[in-house]
């Protein structure tokens, strides 16, 4: 498997928008969606995407991004849309996407990340810390995870 920039495997930027959509969003979101990978494209730049392939099928994409939840942009920077194809998943390969943002961090001098989910006991086993509450635009509570990058 490998993980690139979305901007350097194009083909696959319509099947990312679609599994955001489907993921995160809702029957009207896709402009949304498409927006918002449109302007991920650069490699320096936030927010950006990455996805994965094995044998030329995406099989996973991540983004890290200035600001996911609303009520929270004073933290920075955040680990989000991360999505595994559903014929791929339980094969870690949600760890490597996390694993791989983590150290594009490091190399960008970030000292910490952040994301946030709803999901319970998911990204505990892989090192990240619960530091408190947050809400969504339409009101919905969820959790904001932190993880240290410092070694």
């Amino acid at each position: 498997m490998n993980i690139k920039l979305l901007r350097d495997c194009i083909e696959y930027k319509e099947q990312v928008i679609n599994w955001l959509n489907q993921e995160f969003g809702c029957e009207t979101s896709y402009r949304f969606y498409k927006e918002l990978i449109e302007h991920s494209m650069e490699e320096d730049e936030l927010p950006i995407t990455f996805v994965a392939i094995e044998n030329e099928t995406l099989v996973g994409t991540v983004g890290l991004w200035r600001g996911d939840l609303l009520s929270r942009q004073d933290l920075y920077p955040w680990l989000s849309a991360l999505v595994v194809n559903r014929n791929y998943r339980n094969r870690k390969i949600g760890q490597q996407l996390q694993q791989f943002i983590e150290e594009y961090c490091r190399n960008k001098h970030y000292e910490q990340i952040y994301l946030y989910t709803d999901l319970v006991n998911y990204y505990e086993k892989t090192g990240w810390i619960a530091v408190g509450k947050g809400y969504e635009y339409m009101g919905g509570e969820v959790t904001i995870y932190k993880k240290s990058l410092k070694d």
